[in-house]
């Protein structure tokens, strides 16, 4: 009796390894993953829509993005995207991103990071106050209309 305890209990642990296993390997680019605070250095649309005209393009095809960000740690990041909010990503926007990593078994991609993922976009605070990226578009003061002249 008292070995087929230790051996149920060496079978459920051998099997809580496996489960573990599986769940790091089948997930490791999100376990791994890496959540990175910086300034939005560029981001560019990796295929442009001119030339997926001629077929149906798939939104893969459409919201591809590069993205380059300047962490608050001083490294640069580098990941791709199939993000479509990437679109309103602009240079000189702050930005919280969840970066993702290629597992090492493939080898020719391991330490590179994909599928990046907003998660929040703000202006970036300097020491005098907010700043505007260079290519956001201008918001205008709302001017009163005067009462038409009788």
């Amino acid at each position: 009796m008292r070995q087929m305890k230790s051996a149920m209990k060496l079978l459920i642990g051998v099997l809580i390894a496996a489960v573990a296993i599986w769940f790091v390997v089948a997930n490791y680019g999100w376990v791994f993953s890496k959540r990175v605070r910086g300034e939005i250095v560029n981001v560019e649309r990796v295929t442009e829509q001119t030339a997926i005209l001629g077929s149906r393009p798939t939104d893969a095809q459409m919201h591809t993005y590069s993205i380059l960000i300047a962490g608050e740690d001083g490294r640069m990041y580098t990941s791709s995207s199939v993000d479509s909010q990437w679109q309103v990503a602009k240079k000189g926007f702050c930005v919280e991103a969840l970066l993702y990593r290629y597992p090492p078994w493939r080898l020719s991609l391991a330490g590179n990071f994909y599928n990046a993922r907003l998660v929040e976009l703000s202006q970036c605070k300097t020491k005098s106050g907010m700043t505007v990226p260079e290519d956001a578009p201008a918001v205008l003061p709302a001017v009163p209309e005067e009462p038409p002249a009788k």
